[in-house]
């Protein structure tokens, strides 16, 4: 079998290559003073200002370097997340600190988001001798989580292994929830394999890796494993399974859990509530999503916060509002993502005023600082607007610094109003931070390309060759019969592929007897314009949707996701087949939903 650490991973400053040999543990001690002292610290553990006080008083007396004492202190500071003083006491100890001691610094410094300084401590705990124990790495495998540090993760799974921990079966959990979140999935998967024996955690681990990475069929075959194996599933593997549905859109599937969450009775708390509401509202259910939160008998931030989101990604922009001002009225403060998601439902409907007025109320009410997500929701708002110079200036005003994404968005509003100009000088900006990212090219050619301007294009062309940046595919998915169906352009590796390319040419002619006119200005070469109405046609979405007409009942909702924007072609023949179908078409794009029905989407034709 492979090995799953790799041999030559990077060294990490102050990471000996062999541990220590040996751990001296601190003397044990006696006396009626010193079991006082320990007596009174436990009590004054309960405030930080008791704890200074004891202290003072313990630097004064000569039992200022007992090892036990020292420990203790340390402890109750971490409790108080006071880690400055714990960090004096640890490397300022008598003797060597004990290992309990460096896992609780350790564990503190990851709990508070301070991953980089966790794995540090880690790596000097090693050097200075003390011998880490199972709890070491439960704690230090987070923190390589949090940053995503998978190479000092490496480094940390090849001291397990050298101490013979693999099997321990909270190690290799902590190394299946690490390589997950780091998208070494397929690692992760290993580990899960070789452990002897499994747990719920350890389940909900892979689960969780899966759904994060967008394996949804991973994940549902990880959970058939689990059930199989007679192990009950919790809170956390119905939470990993409903994001690995959002992450694909299954919505029937998501149905399911719910029903079996349901049928047996599982305490449905605000936290579960949660997450079935955000599955709904990204499986192009948002009138389940409401459901769900009529019927929460208590509703937190997070819950309210879930479905405020949901209606903003769904366009519904006077609803978010309302959930909004009927939250803040049950004395639930909003928070940031709040905030993000009623702004980014006043950008899909253009309802600028809203917008500028709650962004300001986000500031001066709430005292909120703007974060990217909140400025770009702004400069999107304003740009698809047609207010190019205001988001222009309201992006060089911002406190924080501009990512590739805030110009993206600009950049993005320039294509709908074809500015040339603004787009060239917003693409330097935009390449400056986000050098390899393909979409930003194929943006800035799409503007070209509406403005005729064939030279920019190939220029774009060029700069991703040379580059050697490719594009990734655009795909669509389609949930039929409780499986789902990916589509790419142009794909006829599917079964039925015959059969739809047929139907999408019947369909076409039907669409243009009705009226439909190719929007040509979609494609990216120069072509003739029958060349390029083909290339329309054979566009993800529609596989997708001529798949779904095909294989479901008459009348039955189709639900699509697509992991690009729709382009304006698509759109308009959306509308066209919700008529000729008799059916409503609900697409989720990389920015919204569309619901096209009876020949009008509910964006308006705004996005």
């Amino acid at each position: 079998m492979m090995r799953i650490c790799a041999q030559n991973s990077p060294k990490i400053p102050g990471f000996p290559d062999a541990l220590p040999k040996t751990h001296r543990s601190p003397p044990k001690f006696t006396g009626e003073t010193l079991y006082r002292l320990l007596s009174h610290l436990r009590r004054c553990s309960s405030s930080p200002s008791s704890l200074l006080q004891f202290h003072a008083k313990l630097l004064k007396s000569r039992f200022s370097n007992n090892p036990f004492l020292l420990t203790g202190l340390a402890h109750a500071y971490l409790f108080f997340k006071d880690v400055a003083p714990a960090m004096k006491i640890l490397f300022n100890f008598p003797q060597r600190a004990p290992a309990f001691l460096w896992n609780e610094t350790i564990k503190a410094f990851s709990r508070n988001g301070l991953f980089t300084e966790s794995i540090h401590l880690f790596c000097l705990m090693v050097a200075r001798g003390v011998w880490p124990n199972e709890f070491t790495f439960t704690f230090v495998l987070p923190a390589c989580a949090g940053a995503r540090r998978v190479d000092e993760g490496r480094r940390v799974h090849e001291a397990i292994e050298r101490l013979g921990m693999e099997s321990n079966l909270y190690v290799a959990t902590a190394l299946i929830d690490m390589y997950g979140k780091c998208g070494q999935i397929d690692t992760a998967r290993e580990v899960f394999d070789r452990l002897p024996h499994r747990g719920t955690a350890a389940f909900n681990a892979m689960i969780s890796g899966y759904a994060l990475c967008g394996k949804y069929d991973g994940a549902m075959s990880t959970f058939e494993q689990m059930q199989e194996s007679g192990l009950q599933y919790d809170e956390m593997t119905v939470a990993s399974l409903l994001r690995a549905c959002c992450s694909v859109g299954a919505l029937q599937r998501g149905r399911w859990i719910h029903e079996h969450l349901i049928r047996n009775r599982f305490d449905t708390n605000m936290h579960l509530g949660s997450s079935l509401i955000n599955m709904y509202a990204r499986c192009g259910s948002i009138h389940e999503s409401r459901r769900v939160f009529n019927e929460m008998r208590k509703r937190d931030l997070i819950s309210w916060t879930a479905i405020i989101c949901g209606c903003g990604m769904h366009g519904l922009a006077k609803d978010a509002e309302f959930l909004f001002k009927q939250m803040v009225k049950s004395g639930i403060q909003p928070d940031g993502i709040s905030f993000v998601g009623i702004l980014s439902g006043f950008s899909h409907k253009g309802m600028v005023d809203e917008g500028e007025k709650y962004f300001k109320q986000m500031t001066e009410e709430y005292s909120i600082e703007p974060a990217l997500e909140h400025c770009g929701c702004m400069v999107d708002l304003l740009g698809r607007a047609g207010k190019l110079e205001d988001a222009e200036n309201f992006i060089k005003t911002m406190r924080v610094k501009p990512d590739a994404g805030v110009w993206g968005g600009l950049l993005n509003a320039c294509k709908i109003y074809t500015n040339v100009d603004m787009g060239e000088r917003l693409l330097d900006e935009i390449l400056k931070v986000d050098p390899d990212n393909a979409g930003w090219y194929v943006l800035m050619s799409n503007i070209y390309a509406a403005s005729k301007h064939w030279n920019g294009v190939a220029k774009m062309r060029r700069l991703m060759r040379d580059r050697e940046i490719l594009k990734p595919p655009g795909w669509s998915s389609i949930e039929v019969g409780g499986k789902i169906h990916s589509f790419i352009s142009f794909d006829k590796s599917h079964p039925m592929a015959e059969k739809i390319f047929t139907f999408l040419k019947g369909l076409e002619e039907r669409m243009r007897a009705d009226g439909y006119v190719a929007g040509t200005k979609c494609v990216l070469v120069n072509l003739s314009e029958e060349e390029k109405e083909d290339m329309l046609c054979g566009h993800s979405e529609r596989l997708a949707i001529a798949f779904g007409i095909l294989s479901t009942m008459e009348g039955e909702v189709l639900r699509v996701m697509k992991n690009l924007r729709i382009c304006v072609d698509c759109h308009t023949a959306m509308k066209f087949i919700s008529i000729i179908a008799k059916r409503k078409i609900i697409v989720r794009d990389a920015k919204r939903f569309h619901h096209f029905e009876d020949g009008i989407c509910s964006c308006g034709d705004y996005w």
